[in-house]
């Protein structure tokens, strides 16, 4: 039986301007909880650790989820009326 070694570099969790777009999109889409978290590139702990430690990565959810309810009202609205 071999052995082998999985290199293991621990990722900083850190709420820069692509990753707060890629969550900003994700919920925008309609992804929410665990798949968010896959979806913008992240495992569902580190999303977690992230809310957690940074305020703006939960309102990027928060927003996105805004602007795409607020998206699909606009067609909703457009159909009823057409």
């Amino acid at each position: 039986m071999t052995f082998y070694s999985l290199p293991h570099e621990p990722r900083r969790l850190q709420a820069t301007e692509a990753r707060l777009d890629a969550i900003y999109q994700a919920a925008r889409k309609g992804a929410r909880g665990d798949t968010l978290a896959l979806a913008s590139g992240m495992t569902p702990r580190e999303y977690r650790a992230l809310c957690e430690f940074d305020p703006l990565a939960a309102l990027a959810e928060e927003k996105g989820r805004a602007d795409g309810e607020m998206e699909m009202a606009e067609v909703l609205r457009a159909a009823a009326l057409g």
